[in-house]
């Protein structure tokens, strides 16, 4: 064979094409990776850089290192917000809802040292916290309720998995057992039942629950997950290198299917048992022994209704091949681990609960009373049965007794193109750390162990790409954009951060805090960087010039509030907000007149309707419109950073969408009922502090009131009652609408 050494891109594209040429000849195409691509930033060991010296005072490292920067170019971070602004951009930033008027007035009143941040661990602490921080989470891992494609059909315990996140986030549990968790829960902590329902990460693919191509739908289950895991714990584009190594970065195909066949064992199951590695082992021991008299009778009976089972649905059967009927016909104790993912698709297709009318139709009167007879023995023997340990009902996955099922590179991705079989191993550029062992120790008796290897080798502080991604991720979310430009991709088309020096530090004092995400947040909003005044129109020219897209964070980033945000800001500041946690997602109302096809059934109590957004039932198909309107991510995709679009859809929805409507009238509602509705300059000054925490200026003033006299005035004579009542509803509505209370400072 003749080697050739073309330039990365191009030695991808014929490598593809030699792989094809080499499934015919025996020989394979093996993918090289030079010592430059190695030496790509991100690939690179994480050290803790030195806290440069810096001629301004400090608050915290960032501020040295990014002061060193704009003191390379003569510029200079901005003057510190006021302290209103301040509160406002924390509390919307930690928890996702804005301050109210009294914690406003008690922020500013207290000026003695520390009080910043005794703030700050006040709002950590808040179990709202974990509501909003979750949010970002769930946005990489593609959560939804429903599994998508046409059908779109319910998954009523995937909300346990949200859950699991939230209470995460709030016990601020280590960022390297938070993964470790969602990868191998069941492998590592049989008996913790927050860990088994962590796995439920690895059920969140889009699925086409009555695909007739199975085989497929099983591939294309273990290609998005193995996508899924380079994005969110990586921040590689591993997708790409599913039919071909990578066209721009040092990934082979090979680690595509290699880091898949981590995957290859495990099984979806709604009920796992909970309990510790002994409880577990005695069980099965206990089990096995009991199976003995019982295993010869549940296998007849099996044979025995199989035929006339297979006689109802046959209709159904049709539209599968051989190897997916073989799997469907396997009886579950026997099924191979590939039967048993198989079966997963198939089985639900098929009528699996088959009335017992229709089953006995299809059985001669010797089957019937050889079935009464085995059921009734069966049934004798349930007394001696072993008591299991508890279970918990959750979207979760464990391995397969039987062992992992046999991985294979496809050669053109698809499912029916394997070529060689693979081995668990990490990515070949990060190969000073990639393991070769495809297991470690576990917990669970019979788990092959591979997950729980995934995981370590993710958190393996040598591993220099984790710790980065999340660090970049928890800046992204507090500046709106991050250290790195693109939060899914540290691969070789994403430039160096200008910054690059501070993400090394906070990613070394990340893994340093032990994996301590509040205390990476600590860091970032008590530094002088985070407490900068936002740009206004006359802003320092020269920085302006010098980084007109504020790549150094010499001021604080103006942006508009999320979907989430806005919503629960709205329900807050009109005293509606639902307080409970946790549970089924809930279904607002939908616009009037809004024309879907996708069943979607009202909450009947209007405060389940009116919890937090992150507990909107995330249906992929039929995403709620308000939240759709200000750039809720596909649920189908990760969102490492949402999209910020003006639309005129946004202005519509604010001012005729019902939800604001409704928000408008009860805020004006707790306006009239908290002062003199005949002092018009005091409603005025009670909306203004409710819904922007402050008062009004007075050019702001003067203007509302004039608003409001004209308003009642146009009310009274178009014939309506009540007209200050309307008419204070209107400025609400106006005051919702203004750019103070949707933008962050």
């Amino acid at each position: 064979m003749i080697c050739v050494r073309p330039n990365f891109g191009l030695r991808r594209v014929i490598h593809g094409l030699l792989a094809v040429c080499c499934a015919t000849t025996g020989y394979a195409a093996e993918g090289e990776i030079t010592a430059a691509e190695r030496d790509h930033w991100a690939f690179r060991s994480v050290t803790r850089p030195a806290v440069p010296h810096v001629e301004t005072e400090v608050a915290t490292p960032i501020d040295a290192f990014i002061a060193a920067e704009l003191q390379a170019r003569g510029l200079t971070m901005t003057a510190e917000a006021d302290r209103r602004t301040l509160i406002r951009r924390l509390k919307l930033d930690l928890l996702g809802l804005p301050p109210t008027p009294d914690e406003v007035e008690r922020f500013i009143a207290d000026d003695s040292e520390g009080s910043y941040g005794r703030l700050v661990d006040r709002y950590l602490a808040d179990p709202h916290y974990g509501e909003r921080w979750a949010r970002f989470w769930l946005d990489l891992v593609r959560y939804a309720d429903t599994a998508g494609y046409k059908s779109d059909e319910d998954r009523p315990l995937a909300y346990r998995y949200r859950d699991y996140v939230v209470r995460s986030m709030n016990e601020n549990l280590p960022y390297d057992r938070f993964v470790a968790e969602q990868l191998a829960g069941d492998e590592i902590d049989p008996a913790n039942e927050d860990a088994i329902v962590a796995t439920g990460y690895l059920r969140l693919w889009p699925d086409e629950s009555n695909a007739s191509d199975v085989q497929k739908a099983r591939q294309d289950a273990l290609n998005d997950i193995t996508g899924n895991v380079g994005a969110a714990f990586l921040g590689l584009t591993l997708g790409c290198a599913q039919c071909h190594d990578h066209k721009f970065d040092p990934i082979l195909q090979t680690d595509f299917y290699e880091l898949q066949a981590y995957f290859a064992g495990i099984v979806p199951e709604d009920r796992v048992l909970v309990s510790h590695s002994e409880a577990l082992a005695e069980h099965e021991e206990q089990f096995a022994e009991w199976s003995k008299q019982a295993d010869p009778l549940r296998k007849e009976l099996y044979e025995l209704e199989l035929p006339a089972r297979n006689k109802v649905s046959h209709t159904k059967r049709l539209k599968f091949p051989a190897d997916v009927l073989e799997a469907i016909d396997a009886r579950p104790e026997e099924r191979t681990t590939r039967q048993r993912q198989l079966a997963f698709w198939a089985e639900r297709q098929v009528d699996k609960e088959i009335k017992e009318s229709e089953l006995e139709k299809h059985l001669s009167e010797s089957d019937r009373a050889r079935r009464k007879a085995l059921a009734a023995q069966l049934a004798a023997l349930d007394a001696s049965k072993p008591k299991a340990p508890p279970a918990v009902q959750a979207m979760a996955v464990v391995d397969s007794d039987a062992g992992p099922a046999e991985s294979f590179l496809l050669i053109t991705g698809t499912h029916d193109s394997a070529y060689d079989e693979v081995r668990p191993k990490g990515l070949s550029i990060l190969e000073p750390i990639s393991m070769a062992s495809e297991s470690v120790p576990v917990s669970r008796p019979g788990s092959s162990g591979r997950r729980a290897a995934l995981a370590a080798w993710l958190t393996d502080p040598a591993n220099p790409l984790p710790a980065r991604v999340m660090a970049n991720r928890v800046w992204q979310g507090h500046f709106g954009q991050g250290l790195v430009a693109n939060a899914n991709d540290f691969g070789v088309q994403t430039p160096e951060p200008v910054l690059s020096k501070l993400l090394d530090w906070l990613s070394a004092e990340f893994v340093d805090s032990g994996w301590d995400v509040k205390h990476l947040h600590r860091l970032i909003v008590t530094s002088a960087a985070y407490r900068q005044e936002s740009a206004r129109n006359d802003a320092d020219p020269a920085a302006l010039a010098a980084d007109p897209e504020n790549t150094l964070f010499w001021h604080f980033p103006r942006r508009r509030l999320d979907a989430e945000a806005i919503r629960d800001s709205l329900l807050l500041v009109s005293g509606r907000l639902g307080e409970s946690m946790y549970g089924p997602g809930v279904r607002p109302e939908l616009p009037e007149g809004f024309q879907t096809g996708e069943p979607w059934e009202v909450n009947k109590v209007s405060q389940d309707r009116d919890r937090r957004s992150v507990y909107v039932y995330a249906k992929r198909n039929l995403p709620h419109p308000f939240l759709a309107a200000f750039d809720l991510p596909d649920m189908h995709e990760s969102c490492g950073c949402r999209v910020t679009t003006t639309t005129a859809p946004q202005a519509l929805t604010l001012l005729n969408d019902a939800h604001v409507l409704a928000a408008a009238k009860a805020l004006a509602t707790r306006v009239l009922s908290s002062s003199d509705s005949q002092d018009p300059a005091r409603l005025i000054d009670v909306a203004f502090t409710l819904t922007l925490g402050r008062e009004p200026q007075d050019e702001e003033l003067t203007a509302a009131l004039d608003f409001l006299l004209q308003q009642e005035e146009r009310v009274r004579e178009d014939g309506e009652s009540a007209a200050r009542d309307v008419a204070v509803t209107d400025l609400c509505h106006a005051l919702l609408n203004a750019n103070e209370f949707l933008y962050l400072e």
